[in-house]
């Protein structure tokens, strides 16, 4: 069976379903890593619980979404700290900026700044959230971390020629493969800046991860098992052995 790294997935919002049962449905998809992404500062404590239980198969990152940038009150940013500290292995985000749902643009900037110094201060990769940012993100290109993934890639070729250009990298899902231009994207986008993701239970499920790998091997011309290994094994080195 193909192993997969989802680099993106909400464990804490799953319904319905127990964690044990929920780690089990990972594992029967090939899913052998994954990284558990917080949205609310409310699932910082949940997402800790799931890496304590399952230390090998979930790798924690814990920030703060820019739709709940109101939750940046009192200790927040003392709490986010803690728990990267006694997390090394943990990532931040996901974080970043969205001018479709902004509902305040200042105090967005506020909290993804103080992320993006957590993650120098640190040395953690960043998870990025960023939706027609393009304006935002020309205040910190080459301000952002060397390891700073652009999750659910849905820009354009100027993007990606920037993201490349500072050596960031691109992570996709199912729904990517919806746009017009996604062949051309992933024509574009060396191997080693490219990573697999679901957004679940949001954008795809755990099963589609298949899926997302065969679409982006035809556009290589690789075959899946092989282009799976190689996507795989540089992600670990990326995101975790480094």
């Amino acid at each position: 069976m193909i192993k997969f790294f989802d680099t993106h997935i909400h464990l804490t919002d799953f319904e319905g379903i127990s964690k044990n049962a929920l780690m089990e449905k990972l594992k029967r998809n090939g899913v052998e890593k994954c990284i558990c992404v917080s949205a609310h500062r409310s699932d910082w404590e949940k997402v800790a619980g799931l890496a304590h239980d399952f230390p090998f198969e979930v790798i924690p990152a814990f920030g703060l979404h820019p739709w709940y940038a109101d939750e940046s009150n009192g200790r927040w940013k003392d709490e986010l700290s803690e728990y990267l500290k006694e997390f090394p292995e943990s990532l931040i985000g996901e974080c970043g900026f969205d001018a479709l749902k902004s509902r305040d643009k200042d105090l967005e900037e506020e909290v993804f700044k103080t992320q993006l110094e957590l993650a120098f201060e640190y040395n953690r990769p960043l998870l990025l959230h960023m939706v027609k940012a393009d304006l935002f993100l020309e205040h910190y290109w080459g301000r952002l971390p060397e390891k700073s993934v652009f999750h659910s890639f849905s820009g354009q070729d100027e993007l990606l020629k920037k993201i490349l250009k500072f050596e960031h990298y691109i992570s996709v899902n199912k729904c990517f493969f919806k746009k017009k231009n996604a062949q051309s994207i992933l024509e574009k986008t060396p191997l080693e800046k490219l990573f697999l993701e679901t957004d679940a239970p949001y954008q795809s499920n755990i099963e589609d991860l298949g899926y997302v790998l065969r679409q982006v091997a035809e556009i290589k011309d690789e075959k899946a098992e092989k282009l799976g290994e190689k996507i795989y094994v540089n992600t670990m080195r990326v995101l975790i052995d480094d």
